[in-house]
């Protein structure tokens, strides 16, 4: 669990790697050119004007990103609360008739959640989280009998019975 930690730290410390590395090489830049040019103290004010702007668009990027994530985040996991959890659970213990358009739906679900991974809008952890959550439904009676008659129609479902190597 140690090791863990550590990565979350140098992690969190690292993560705007990239601005930093904007800003340095942009300064470096106006350093190279204020000797290649003629000593002008405004070269290196551009240079740290325009490395600042890139830096800028970046950081707003990436918090567009992060709303991006916060949505989808948000959307998947009220649907799943709403509509599937309680349901799946009372097929998988038996206690509610196999309803096969429910089945249909959760599986059309994720693989939507799949899709928005594979355009990098869901990190990683949450997807293996999710995926966890997903194969622990499908390897259960009747809702496996249902996905395996699902999964010949594998182009619906995005490459999601593979990414699940079902």
């Amino acid at each position: 669990m140690k090791t863990k930690i550590n990565k979350q730290n140098i992690h969190y410390r690292l993560r705007h790697w990239d601005l930093y590395l904007i800003n340095i090489l942009g300064l470096g830049l106006g350093i190279c050119f204020y000797y290649i040019f003629g000593q002008k103290i405004e070269i290196i004010v551009a240079c740290l004007a325009a490395t600042i702007s890139i830096s800028t668009g970046l950081r707003q990027y990436k918090v567009e990103e992060d709303k991006i994530f916060k949505e989808l985040f948000e959307k998947f996991n009220n649907l799943y609360d709403e509509k599937f959890n309680e349901r799946l659970n009372e097929i998988v213990d038996n206690t509610l008739e196999v309803d096969e358009k429910l089945i249909v739906d959760y599986l059309n679900f994720c693989s939507e959640e799949y899709l928005w991974f594979r355009k990098h809008r869901i990190p990683y952890v949450v997807w293996s989280a999710w995926k966890e959550g997903i194969l622990f439904h499908l390897r259960k009676e009747p809702i496996k009998r249902i996905a395996e008659k699902e999964r010949i129609q594998k182009e619906s479902y995005y490459g999601l019975f593979e990414a699940l190597s079902i």
